[in-house]
This record gives structure tokens, sequence and C-alpha cells, in this order.
């Protein structure tokens, strides 16, 4: 059951009060620049009392050995993939609403992303928790993952069109698109993210006012926000909180 709030000034206060789900995207190969930085993310959820999440302790184990992060912490993993989901889900959503934070760390690449830690990032952002990541080379990837709206299957849309007209058929086709049930994801310049969020509102979407949205916004940078939630929600967060000129992806469920 997701967690409905009238404006932003709510959500960001259930958000202060809870935990956080932090997505650690793990490189293929561990080395250099990444694997220092990696070291210094993990001591620091370590240290700070997080729950940290792997989807398979043999690798977790001996990569968290080979960066030298203190062996007690190995004991306290705990378990996400397609066996340990059904029973660990509820425990970890538990974990956020204590208000401890969460770092999700999957085998190799961007948690979520054809991977099982896609039930727990679209429950935690259903819940109204905060769902973040960790630093990565773009920011398609992570706005598609945080999402939770699937686990790969996307089609990326690139720019709307410019031209009135043909942004109009851009927009409205997406109703159509949605059909096919995999995300879509699109990207706009910052000065149009206000309209975008305008656009989405006038779509008549298959699914009516619960069409669910996702917009990332700053990927990578300090100020990181997000708006994850149905058109209802949209709507209030365009009216309270107008978001301004800000870099973004949006995903469609």
């Amino acid at each position: 059951m997701s967690t409905v709030f009238e404006n932003s000034y709510l959500r960001e206060s259930f958000m202060a009060k809870n935990g956080e789900l932090i997505l650690v995207p793990t490189p293929i190969a561990e080395l250099g620049g990444h694997r220092s930085d990696l070291r210094e993310i993990l001591l620091h959820a370590w240290q700070s009392r997080a729950a940290i999440v792997v989807e398979d302790e043999k690798p977790a184990r001996r990569r968290w050995r080979s960066w030298d992060l203190p062996r007690e912490a190995i004991d306290d993993f705990i378990l996400y993939n397609e066996h340990a989901r059904s029973e660990n889900l509820p425990k970890l959503l538990n974990i956020l609403k204590e208000g401890r934070d969460i770092y999700l760390q999957s085998d190799g690449g961007m948690p979520g992303f054809c991977d099982p830690g896609r039930d727990l990032i679209y429950e935690a952002q259903s819940r109204g928790y905060k769902v973040s990541t960790t630093p990565f080379y773009n920011s398609l990837i992570p706005a598609v993952a945080m999402s939770g709206f699937t686990e790969g299957a996307f089609e990326f849309l690139s720019f709307p069109p410019r031209e009135k007209q043909e942004r109009a058929q851009f927009f409205q086709s997406l109703a159509q698109m949605t059909k096919d049930e995999k995300a879509l994801a699109f990207m706009d310049t910052p000065y149009r993210l206000e309209r975008v969020c305008q656009e989405l509102l006038e779509v008549q979407w298959k699914k009516g006012r619960s069409q669910l949205i996702y917009l990332a916004m700053d990927i990578n940078r300090d100020n990181f926000e997000s708006f994850w939630g149905n058109l209802d929600q949209l709507q209030s967060f365009l009216h309270k909180s107008p978001p301004g000129k800000r870099e973004f992806v949006c995903v469609i469920d």
C-alpha cells in the first residue's frame, strides 16, 4: 500500500523521520579509484550503523575483505535475492521505518537494474521512503533503477520535440506506449521541467489518475531530489513546490 502525501512538505517530513534506501553500484572490474570511493562509502555505512544488504554472501564477503573493511560487519550482512526476498523484505522495510539507512549493493552493476533489489526499491518508494544512489557515470540508469518500475526492460525516448504540435503528439503517444508494460524514460532541458510536469498531467493515460511517474532531479549532485507518485500527487507537487530549473530524468511506469 502506498503512502499518499497531500503536499511535498508532508513527504519531506516523513522522509526526515525515516531511513533512506541508498543504492551502491558495484563496478564489474573493481579497480582503481572506484574501489577507493566504494570503500569509503561502505565504511561510512558500517560506522553509521546502517544495514548493509548484499545479493550473494560469498562475493560480498570477498569484496569486503579485499577492501580491508571491518570483518565484524560481515556477520551482519542481510541477504536479498530471489530466494531471500520474501523473508527479508518485511525486515528491511521495518529497518527503514525505524529510521536506519539501508545500503543496497549488487554483485556487479546498478542495484535494482536487472537485479532482484528492484522489489525492495519499489516497496520503499511506494511507502514514501527516500531512495538515492551513490555517484554513477550517467543519470539515466540510476533514474530507471531508483524508480523501481522495471528490473531492466525500458525504452529511452530521448528528448521531446520542441515544436508545439509534434511535442503534443509525443506526450499523447506515451499513453499508447505504456500498454506495452515496459517503463519509458526521457529527458528534457532544465528550464522545461515544470512544463513537462504540466504536459504529463494533460495526457489521457490508460491507468487514469493512478498512472505513476518518477522524476529524478539533479542526479549525482548534493541537491538531488525526486518525485514518485500518481498524477494527483504530481499536481500537488507542482502547485506546492514548483521545482524550477533543474536537470532531470522522467521515468513512467
